[in-house]
């Protein structure tokens, strides 16, 4: 239990764990004050309860902490599997996600160590072994020591030096001993020496080269060698016969683009995270007699890291590795005249300033970069032009303040609100400063007080406006010269860490892309929902919202269709279209509320589980968090300056210009005057304007939250695995003694329900209606009781085939029998209803019983299921299904209507509830209105009063009951004759005579 994950900050959290503990100390203590109890004993329930709150709460902030000492310790041991569940955004959670990273890398670390100690090994016997061989022929006289002999001892050994020269390579480059000497390179002469080198290995394959003249970069030329030789070689090899190898070199943006393409089969997408390491083979069994040792693109990956570039595969036909190399700059060619590529925009890096990858980059090499191969003289007039740039990691020296343009419409907006902010908190000082001024000075003092308090805390807004303004544009030069703000204190190395940002308050969540449709449709719901909710009951209005809702989230909840998410979307709208047919306020509140749970269910896709049920039905809410990241998108570009500006100043300009021409023409023109009075008069529906905007803002974020459910699944969570296994006796004595139990009370039941009232007089002497009356409720509780045992029984207890076979009896008996105790609960209410009469209380239980009855039966399905071994995953879903249908049948029941028929039949006229009836919907008007004048009249009063039934209904709040109540209401007016009222309001007949 984690509910404090959505915050940021540890500090915030402890401080919201604090306030909790406090706050519910001070309710225990006015509790118990109220409530009689001793202060010791209010000390003591309250320091329980902010305990056990301090726990809950805490538990989900250190769980991760606990997680990672117990997977340091596994770490430690060498195991690095083990992994932390970091849910929260705090620090604490960033911790945890960045040892997962940390044991992570070192578990790839550790499985690359354990390859390469297995692959040197392997790589190093082989040619040895080979050398061993021929040497021991020589010395024992088996073969002779002529040439052929000595060159295959000579082969053997030039491959064992070759292996030791690339580990010796790869070493270099990894501890850095081997420093890039970066100088101008042009990539022609060096792309075509590499082919011309290449060629010779196969002639059956064709090379070709085509790389622009005058392209040069900032690189080491022995390594781009180096380079260019590796990924030649592995391209002929793999070339098929009569193939084509192709070096390409083109320009970019930052750098140079270096390919190298074959014809062969090429890397498939698995194994192409791994053809960068060391001794990687495509095939597993291929010995370095049939190809290189698996180092070649190794030690090109690190020599191309080192220049600040990288390599990729790319998806086409064949192989094609693309190196993206940055530090492109431009020749001078030997007549003057510089290369086709522009220079880049940056100044070149100062003398000794740390290249890509950490090396030193010395002046000579910077020189060279301006000079180009021709050495230009530095002098010269073409000297004097931009150089070019010594590569990405490239600065603007140390020391300089470059001055950088803070957009001033950012400043200026930055001043005005902290002058706006300053001006009204120093107006509410000031008031509190000329209240008293004026108790002591005068009402004079006062006024000055007032004004110049104000005119001081506007100055210091201002003030602090214009130093955010200042921090920000010193903040962004920082980030656009350095690539991150300044270094902390006591990290001024070029290799220190940055300083640690903590994670803000609020951390934005991981979300899907926002679709361009969503701002407009959203505003499209919410505009109409603002103009068809207000100023009307429950009825049309709320249904055409709903249909607006789902028409504007449907792009996006299309996308995973289900015939579950069918089934909930149809039962969904079915419960919340009983708006527009059923008045009874407490019946339509709860359909909607259902309704709404159903819809967000849907569109979430989860329920696999009774929580995936749970979070999915509240998926919508949730969503609402997260709502203001996943808008932020589309709103910033819809209020971007460029477009909101002459928006403002064309409605500016045109309000002036009405307001100018209108007030002539209106001086001018008494009837125009008029027309413009009428114009200008506030219409009706100004007065529920903030109740309207209210309106809009919600149901503008519904449809978006829906949108953001949709496009982010609800994943269901894992339930934990409770099961263990317990000893046969521990669940089947108790198991057998409830069924007895239950067998005991049902044969009692059948006794006493079937036995009539004469045995019931006999035996407990009630009558047969309070007999039944009086355990129903505690019949009903048995039921949910019975769900809970099975529940547990199913969800804790691990049995073998056979006890499962046994376990699964004795909960299907025990099912059974509860079902026949709801039998008997429905029938006492039958019986009871039939003396009484219906309520809605007492229709909503009946409706209840029913509902227990058809879950009992899913359960004993579901028990059948997992015993045919075919699982009980459906269960959830359905029981969820099986309640809205249920909730739907039970609005077309038409509960009021059938509570007014049942207590005007059963209690008739003298003894009738009149204030009860007087609450009912609209619905009960058909059945009082047989009722006698003039409680008819009286009654239908209330009902007309409670349920607004003198006025028309507007069209955005018009209801099936409340119209065909008016149309009867019409035909039959209430009259206003001799209809008595009690003292309390209630409604009576007034008799004559004995």
């Amino acid at each position: 239990m984690r509910p404090l994950d959505f915050l940021g900050r540890i500090k915030v959290k402890l401080g919201i764990v604090i306030v909790l503990a406090v706050a519910t100390a001070f309710a225990v203590n006015e509790v118990g004050i109220n409530s009689g109890l001793s202060r010791e004993v209010r000390i003591g329930v309250a320091v329980a309860l902010a305990l056990i709150m301090v726990q809950v709460l805490a538990m989900g902030m250190t769980r991760p902490l606990r997680e990672m000492a117990r997977a340091a310790q596994t770490i430690a041991k060498g195991r690095y599997s083990l992994r932390v569940q970091a849910t929260s955004r705090d620090e604490v959670g960033e911790l945890a996600r960045a040892f997962n990273a940390m044991a992570a890398d070192l578990g790839e670390v550790d499985r690359q160590r354990r390859e390469l100690v297995a692959n040197v090994s392997h790589e190093l016997r082989t040619p040895i072994t080979g050398l061993r061989a021929v040497l021991e022929n020589v010395v024992d006289g088996v073969s002779a020591p002529d040439p052929v002999t000595m060159r295959t001892a000579l082969a053997q050994t030039e491959r064992l030096g070759r292996l030791v020269a690339q580990l010796l390579d790869l070493s270099r480059l990894d501890s850095g001993a081997r420093l890039i000497e970066p100088e101008a390179v042009e990539l022609r002469p060096l792309v075509e020496q590499a082919v011309r080198e290449a060629a010779l290995a196969r002639e059956d394959v064709r090379l070709s080269s085509s790389v622009a003249a005058g392209l040069v970069v900032l690189a080491d030329p022995d390594l781009m060698a180096q380079v260019l030789a590796n990924l030649l070689d592995n391209a002929v090899r793999h070339s098929p016969p009569d193939g084509t190898v192709t070096v390409t070199a083109s320009p970019t943006s930052t750098g140079v683009l270096l390919a190298v393409a074959d014809r062969g089969t090429g890397i498939p997408a698995s194994a192409r995270a791994r053809v960068f390491e060391r001794f990687s083979r495509l095939d597993a069994g291929r010995t370095a007699d049939g190809g290189g040792a698996g180092l070649g693109l190794a030690i090109v990956k690190e020599i191309v890291e080192l220049h600040g570039g990288s390599i990729r595969i790319d998806e086409c036909a064949g192989c094609r590795m693309l190196v993206d190399l940055p530090g492109r700059t431009v020749m001078v060619l030997e007549d003057g005249r510089r290369g086709e590529e522009p220079a880049l925009d940056h100044e070149p890096a100062p003398s000794a300033a740390p290249g890509p990858a950490g090396a030193p980059v010395t002046s000579d090499a910077v020189e060279a970069a301006h000079a180009g191969p021709a050495g230009t003289d530095a002098g010269s007039p073409r000297a004097e032009d931009p150089g070019p740039s010594a590569g990405p990691a490239a600065s603007p020296r140390a020391g300089s303040r470059v001055a950088v343009a803070e957009p001033p419409v950012k400043g200026l907006v930055s001043i005005v609100t902290g002058g706006i902010l300053g001006l009204a908190v120093g107006f509410v000082a000031g008031l509190f400063a000329a209240a008293m001024a004026s108790v002591l000075l005068g009402d004079g003092a006062a006024l000055l007080t007032l004004v110049c308090v104000t005119a001081l805390f506007g100055a210091v807004g201002t003030a602090v406006g214009a130093g955010v303004a200042r921090r920000a544009a010193e903040h962004a030069h920082l980030v656009a010269a350095y690539g991150q703000a300044t270094p902390a204190h006591g990290m001024d190395g070029p290799g220190a860490p940055p300083a640690y940002t903590p994670p803000p308050l609020f951390p934005r969540p991981v979300l899907p892309a926002t679709p361009r449709w969503l701002l407009p449709a959203a505003g499209g719901a919410g505009v109409f929902a603002a103009i068809a909710l207000p100023d009307a009951q429950l009825g049309l209005g709320i249904v055409l919202v709903a249909l607006v809702l789902g028409a504007a989230a449907l792009p996006a909840a299309t996308r995973r269709m289900t015939p579950w998410t069918i089934a909930f979307g149809l039962t969904a709208y079915w419960l919340i279209a009983m708006a527009a047919v059923r008045d009874a306020d407490w019946l339509v509140g709860v359909l909607l509320l259902a309704g709404a749970g159903l819809a967000a269910l849907a569109v979430s896709g989860a329920g696999l589980g009774w929580l995936g049920v749970l979070r999915g039905g509240a998926s919508v809410l949730f969503a609402l968090g997260p709502l203001p990241w996943f808008l932020a998108t589309p709103l910033k570009g819809l209020t971007a300056r460029r477009r909101v500006l002459p928006v403002l100043a064309g409605i500016g300009i045109t309000v002036v210009l009405l307001g100018v021409f209108g007030l002539l023409f209106s001086s001018a023109d008494p009837v125009f005057a008029a027309y413009v009075e009428r114009l200008t008069a506030t219409p009706d529906w100004a007065e529920s304007l903030p109740v309207r905007l209210v309106v809009f803002a919600v149901f503008a974020a519904l449809p978006a939250a829906v949108v953001l459910v949709a496009l982010r699944p609800v994943v269901d969570p894992v339930t934990p695995d409770l099961k263990v296994p317990v000893s046969r006796s521990i669940w089947l004595v108790p198991l057998t003694a409830v069924n007895l139990l239950f067998a005991a009370f049902v044969a009692v039941q059948i006794t006493a329900l079937f036995g009539g009232d004469a045995w019931v007089l006999r035996t407990a002497g009630l009558t047969y209606a309070e007999y039944a009356r009086q355990g129903f409720f505690q019949l009903v509780v048995v039921s949910v009781v019975v769900l809970g045992i099975v529940g547990v029984a199913a969800g804790v207890i691990r049995t073998e085939r056979r006890e499962r076979w046994l376990l699964t009896g004795q909960l299907g008996l025990l099912c059974g029998l509860t079902m026949v105790v709801l039998f008997s609960a429905l029938h006492r209410m039958d019986l009871y209803t039939d003396a009484y009469g219906l309520s809605r209380l007492r229709l909503s239980v009946e409706a209840t019983v029913y509902w227990l009855g058809a879950l009992f039966a899913l359960v004993l399905l579901a028990g059948a299921g997992r015993l045919a071994g075919r699982g009980s995953g459906w269960l959830p879903r359905t029981v969820v299904l099986l309640t809205g249908l249920a909730l739907g049948a039970f609005a077309m029941v038409n509960p009021d209507l059938r509570v007014a028929e049942s207590q005007v039949a059963v209690r008739g006229v003298q003894e009738l509830d009149s204030d009860y009836l007087g609450d009912l919907g609209a619905e009960a008007v058909p059945a009082l209105d047989r009722l006698p004048e003039p409680l008819r009249s009286c009654v239908l009063a209330d009902v007309v009063a409670a349920n607004d039934l003198d006025r028309p209904d507007p069209w955005n709040g018009w209801n099936l009951a409340r119209t065909q109540a008016r149309d009867l209401l019409a035909e039959r007016p209430i009259r206003p004759g001799p209809l008595v009222s009690g003292s309390e309001g209630s409604c009576y007949v007034r008799t004559t005579g004995g």
